[in-house]
């Protein structure tokens, strides 16, 4: 099996860990961009290939826009190429959540905004040709305990009094789509999928250069001067004159803008993918074609990929990589759902950074006058980075302010950031605990 490298607590972008074998290979071949060499010209730079730049570039370039994107590895190299790959209609948290802490009108805005996040995603994938193992058969979402059962319910009722096709699903109904009598009750949200997120990626990057924008990989952004009339960014090999700035780095952010990193807590996320399955268990796992998540409050996300093999998402140590913290509790995951699957071989460990904000919504900073951040995505990369990006490019073009949804906020550094690792050692090690309590009741398991 392809095992992660063991390390230690470093910078996110430094990571060494290579991108999954199981998305290149059904990926489109590298850009093999140029680094940038001399100095050019834009309206806009774009600090960042994955998801939130790339979809920037992508909409500021359609619009007749000069960009240049500057991308310090090679497109995806973050957390954009090693995501799930669940295409969510949701932010973090819930409407209710939304309402309270962004007001009923703006609330609104945001939630509508976020719901749209699969056709926008799917529909670029559609205009532009994007090969990405796209699957849109919708979503499941399963609570683990009876309160989260209700809450489950809840969005179903609030989403289908918009008219969107979400239904609960009884133990027989969800048995028939994903394999499993584990859980009593499943939510299914027909607007969601999965992609594969590497070659999503590396399309909407190719399809931003179709559009006319300029990207250079190898290119890391090392100095932001400010000059008349707007920024001149610095690399190893070059400068780009540019009217305006965006900063898309997320959990990859560094100190190349004071107190940015600070905003932002990275934290490590892990898939494991195994053997191809036969084609009789192919047939008996996730038939629908579904990716099921539960409600526990650490990783649970579990989708059969097209090629046959068994994907899921895990829980460990959130800021280095041992592979031996999570691979027999996913294991143990799968045997539960799954008990004919006892003899699972894993073949590949995946990791990545997540940027967590403090409030666990993604923000847009106005930092200086044409220097702008968008970043803090909070594990819903796919979609809400290809929507925060749009968002970005409507700012930077002059769109009017009803038109647009996620607001300008000031940017505050985390308060307690330099106490990260201990306080989100223990606090992930309390869910840990009491997502272990609650998994063990009798309840899930009823009717089994």
């Amino acid at each position: 099996m392809k095992a992660l490298r063991p390390i230690g607590m470093h910078s996110p972008l430094d990571d060494p860990q290579p991108l999954a074998d199981t998305y290149r290979q059904t990926s489109r071949s590298p850009l093999a961009a140029s680094p940038l060499d001399g100095r050019v010209q834009a309206d806009v730079a774009v600090i960042g290939g994955g998801f939130t730049g790339l979809s920037t570039a992508l909409h500021l370039a359609e619009a007749g826009a000069r960009v240049v994107v500057l991308e310090a590895k090679e497109v995806g190299a973050g957390g954009s190429g090693r995501a799930f790959g669940q295409v969510v209609p949701y932010a973090k948290h819930g409407q209710d959540h939304i309402l309270a802490h962004f007001g009923p009108e703006r609330g609104e805005r945001i939630i509508d905004l976020v719901a749209g996040g699969p056709d926008l995603v799917y529909g670029l994938i559609q205009k532009h040709g994007i090969e990405c193992e796209t699957v849109r058969t919708g979503l499941l979402f399963a609570g683990h305990t009876p309160g989260n059962a209700s809450a489950l319910e809840a969005r179903a009722r609030f989403w289908q009094a918009r008219g969107a096709p979400v239904e609960i699903l009884d133990r027989d109904a969800a048995e028939r789509l994903t394999g499993t009598r584990y859980y009593p009750s499943v939510l299914l949200d027909r607007r969601g999928g999965t992609v594969n997120p590497l070659a999503y990626c590396r399309g909407l990057a190719a399809a931003a250069v179709a559009a006319g924008a300029r990207l250079h990989e190898g290119s890391r952004a090392t100095a932001l001067t400010r000059r008349e009339g707007g920024w001149t960014v610095e690399t190893a090999g070059g400068a780009v004159d540019a009217d305006q700035v965006v900063l898309a780095t997320d959990a990859y952010t560094d100190g190349l803008w004071p107190g940015l990193a600070g905003s932002l807590v990275p934290l490590r996320a892990y898939h494991l993918v195994s053997a191809p399955l036969s084609q009789n268990l192919r047939g008996a796992v996730l038939p629908g074609r579904q990716s099921l998540t539960d409600t526990r409050r650490l990783y649970s996300g579990i989708r059969m990929r097209p090629d046959g093999r068994l994907h899921l998402s895990s829980d460990g140590p959130a800021f280095r990589n041992d592979s031996r913290a999570f691979r027999d509790k996913a294991s143990r995951r799968v045997t539960d759902l799954f008990p004919f699957l006892s003899e699972l071989a894993w073949e590949e460990e995946v990791a990545g950074w997540v940027g967590m904000s403090a409030d666990q919504y993604p923000h847009i900073h106005a930092l200086a006058p044409g220097m702008w951040a968008a970043l803090g995505l909070s594990g819903r990369g796919i979609a809400f980075g290809t929507l925060l990006g749009r968002e970005v490019a409507g700012r930077l073009l002059g769109r009017p302010e009803q038109d647009l949804a996620i607001p300008v906020t000031p940017l505050q550094p985390i308060a307690v950031r330099p106490f990260t690792r201990p306080l989100v050692g223990s606090l992930m090690n309390f869910y840990r605990v009491v997502d272990g309590i609650e998994l063990g009741r009798p309840y899930l398991r009823q009717g089994r």
